[in-house]
Formats: structure tokens, C-alpha cells, sequence
């Protein structure tokens, strides 16, 4: 574990209303490694400004004031050998790469430049460090034994993350892109992260997903040939009910997709609304459908006819309509109907 933090509860209690969790936050290059801890000097010094030369990395520190992000006033100020930071495009860099590596960030862009102002040195960067580990400490409690100074919570999510992409046979991702919810769920809980807990966390997300898998199909809403940013999409949401009890969750994710159905075909919404799915309301227009066109029932995947589809979002007037709508299917031209109907045409 890394050192306890520095920071004052006074500072700790004002920061929390400063800084917010954040699952998305941006992606940086530095924030795959966190390479972030300051490379300070403990040892005192006594006049503001000097300068020497550090005896094992060559490099020229200076006598700097150590305020601990504003804490220390006036005369308790210490000083201390540091590396000073003269560039405030480098301070910004390393804060903001700083917040990405433990997953936070500023409530506002005024907020973050009010403590990129106090950082001047190593010393104080080393005090922001502090900062984000107490914080990050207390925002996920399961992963507190493994964050440090110098193992960020990226670093810390990244074996979970590529675990969680390998069991679902997805590339593997970031903290901050498919699985945040499952990894969010699994950090804020009070016990420790373990692998029976993760083992646990997968077969409850495998049990929701089974539950939305028939959910989908009954209200016509799943994808034939989903892309990779659709399966994303649905993981991400799925992931995001992994907080709530099984039933919660599961009528969480009915009122969305029951929601969704309504919006998609709107003639159904009130018949939605009294209990019926899509696919009990679409189940005479497929029994004609598939009895027309003289298809076996389990050959066909209702979601994926066309036609169907555009029955269920504008349906006929009448199934005279209907079978006009089913003559423009290229395959009505094999059905026996079709060939007795063109035999009985009279030739020229």
C-alpha cells in the first residue's frame, strides 16, 4: 500500500463536493500507466528560491514552499527540495491525465484550473495524488486494498476489464468503454474485489441477459446481425442494472425495451401498455404470412422478414392489404397459389 494521505479531512470533506465520479472519462495516453507519483524530496530547506543539485538523478530542485493544495497557512508553511513545474500546459497535462488514471473529474473547467493553480511543484502534484487515492479509496471501496499512489484505478480495473472482455468474446476494452457498469458494480461494493465475487457479478449479468434475450424477442426489438457497437450498447445497459436486485433489474430493463417497442410500433403502444407483447399482437399476421408464402413456422425469424416488420410498425387495413403486401415477395412466385393463378391465365 502506498503512504497515507497527507490531505486534511477539512480538505478531503471540500474536495468531494469539487471533484465528481465520472465512468466516461476521457482516454489519454498516459493514462494506461501510472507513472504519476512526483519525484519529491522529503528533505527541509530553509530559504524560498535556492537551488541544488539532486545526488542520484543530477537533476536541479528548488527550496519550494509545500502548502498541501492550500491547507497550510502562513506560518506552518514547510519547505522543502522540489522539482518546480514553470509550464502550466505541463501542470494541466499531468492533472488532467491525473483524473483519467483515477477515474474522476471536476465538477467545472473553473474548478480544475483553480487547483491546477495551486500545483507548482512536485510536492504539491505528490499532494493531488494524495487526493485522488483518498478519494478514489472511498468512491470504491471493493478496490481500496489495491489502490495506491502508485496503482491508479485504471490500473487496478484493467485485469477485471480484460477478464470480463474474454468471457463475453469481445475485444478487449478499457475501463472506460464496454464493461464500466460491470466494474462499477463490483468496485463499490464493501467487500473486496475477489475473482469469487467477479465469478458471482458474471453470472448474475449472464442470468439479466438470458432474462432481455427473451424480453427482445417478444417485443420485436432485437438485432438479426447486431455490429459491435450494438452488442456494446446493450452490455453497457445491462451492466448498469447489476446495482439493483434481480427484480428490480429485470422490470428496469422490461420498461425500457417495453418503452422502445412503443416508440418503434406506435399502433401497438396502447395494446404494449395493457400487457400484450409485440409478438402475441403479430401473431395472426404471421400465421398468414408464413401460411401464404407456404413457409414451416420455425423456418423463418419473424424480426428478420421485411415485411413483417413493416406490418408491425404500419399494419394493413384489411388481410386483403395484407396479401398484396405478401404478392411482392419474391417468393410468392414458388407458392402453389402463385403457379395455379398464372396457369389459369389465358394465353396470346
Amino acid at each position: 500500500m502506498g503512504r497515507t494521505s497527507r490531505m486534511a479531512l477539512g480538505v478531503l470533506i471540500a474536495c468531494v463536493a469539487v471533484f465528481g465520479l465520472s465512468i466516461m472519462a476521457p482516454q489519454s495516453a498516459m493514462a494506461a500507466s501510472s507513472n504519476l507519483k512526483a519525484n519529491q524530496v522529503q528533505g527541509m530547506c530553509t530559504k524560498a528560491g535556492t537551488t541544488m543539485v539532486a545526488p542520484t538523478s543530477a537533476a536541479t530542485l528548488t527550496c519550494a514552499p509545500f502548502t498541501n493544495l492550500g491547507q497550510y497557512k502562513g506560518s506552518s508553511i514547510q519547505y522543502r527540495w522540489s522539482s518546480l513545474y514553470a509550464d502550466k500546459n505541463i501542470v494541466h497535462t499531468l492533472v488532467s491525465n491525473s483524473l483519467v488514471a483515477y477515474n474522476r473529474t471536476f465538477s467545472s473547467k473553473a474548478e480544475q484550473q483553480m487547483y491546477e493553480g495551486m500545483i507548482t511543484s512536485d510536492l504539491e502534484f505528490d499532494a493531488f495524488i494524495s487526493l485522488l487515492v483518498t478519494m478514489s479509496k472511498k468512491s470504491f471501496p471493493g478496490f481500496a486494498d489495491l489502490i495506491t499512489k502508485e496503482r491508479s484505478v485504471h490500473d487496478v480495473v484493467t485485469p477485471w476489464a480484460t477478464q470480463l472482455a474474454n468471457a463475453r468474446f469481445l475485444p478487449t476494452e478499457s475501463f472506460n468503454q464496454v464493461g464500466e457498469g460491470f466494474l462499477l458494480a463490483l468496485g463499490t461494493g464493501s467487500t473486496p474485489a475477489s475473482q469469487v465475487l467477479f465469478d458471482a457479478l458474471l453470472a448474475k449479468s449472464e442470468t439479466l441477459r438470458a432474462y432481455a434475450d427473451a424480453v427482445d424477442h417478444n417485443y420485436w426489438v432485437n438485432f438479426s446481425n447486431p455490429s459491435l457497437a450494438q452488442i456494446t450498447q446493450r452490455f453497457t445497459f445491462i451492466d448498469s442494472l447489476l446495482t439493483l436486485s434481480e427484480s428490480e433489474a429485470q422490470a428496469a430493463y422490461l420498461a425500457k425495451i417495453k418503452l422502445n417497442a412503443k416508440n418503434i410500433y406506435s399502433s401497438f403502444a396502447s395494446a404494449i401498455d395493457s400487457g400484450q407483447t409485440v409478438d402475441q399482437l403479430m401473431a395472426p399476421w404471421v400465421a398468414h404470412f408464413v401460411d401464404q408464402l407456404e413457409l414451416y413456422r420455425g423456418s423463418i425469424n419473424p424480426i428478420q422478414e421485411r415485411t413483417l416488420i413493416q406490418v408491425a410498425m404500419t399494419p394493413p387495413t384489411s388481410m386483403s392489404a395484407f396479401d398484396l403486401i405478401i404478392s411482392k415477395d419474391v417468393r410468392w412466385a414458388t407458392t402453389t397459389k402463385a403457379k395455379a393463378a398464372a396457369n389459369s391465365k389465358a394465353s396470346f
